[in-house]
């Protein structure tokens, strides 16, 4: 049995490619955190609202207390909450010094606004809809929440 060795000059194959080598390694992309932006919104009977990235309206839980958040588990099922993984922006009419960020127990991070852990509703299937203002469930009230952070009740209460 022969061997032969073939040598190449090393310009030959600058990339590796048709070497019988491997290609050289490649710098993965950054990983970038995700940009969560709040904006408000204007909604019949409520006037303006607080909204995330896609329109849709975002709800306090009246047994949150001191940022943190007692919507848990099951909870989440109708009320998921809103999560980042890098820091929230404040869009148009939003005050950005109420914006922060809160560990929830699961470990992810939820957005708070003047203290208020954020939520979705489930009921809500499009922009402006604020179907789940004024919900009791989960032993406590869900409000949707005003540019100034506060809660509102139908019909501006």
């Amino acid at each position: 049995m022969a061997l032969v060795a073939v040598a190449c000059s090393p310009g030959e194959y600058p990339d590796g490619v048709g070497s019988g080598l491997p290609p050289p390694p490649t710098t993965a992309p950054p990983v970038t955190d995700e940009v969560i932006a709040l904006q408000t919104l204007e909604v019949p009977n409520l006037g303006t609202v607080l909204a995330g990235p896609s329109g849709r309206t975002l709800y306090l839980f009246s047994n949150d207390r001191d940022s943190q958040p007692t919507c848990v588990g099951g909870c989440t099922s109708a009320w998921p909450p809103l999560t980042t993984t890098g820091p929230p922006t404040a869009g148009a009419g939003v005050n950005p010094a109420l914006l922060g960020v809160v560990t929830r127990p699961d470990g992810r991070a939820q957005v708070v606004y003047n203290g208020h852990p954020l939520y979705y509703y489930e009921g809500d299937d499009v922009p402006g809809e604020a179907n789940g203002d004024t919900v009791y469930s989960d032993g406590g009230t869900w409000y949707v929440v005003s540019p100034a952070g506060n809660k509102i009740e139908q019909n501006g209460g």
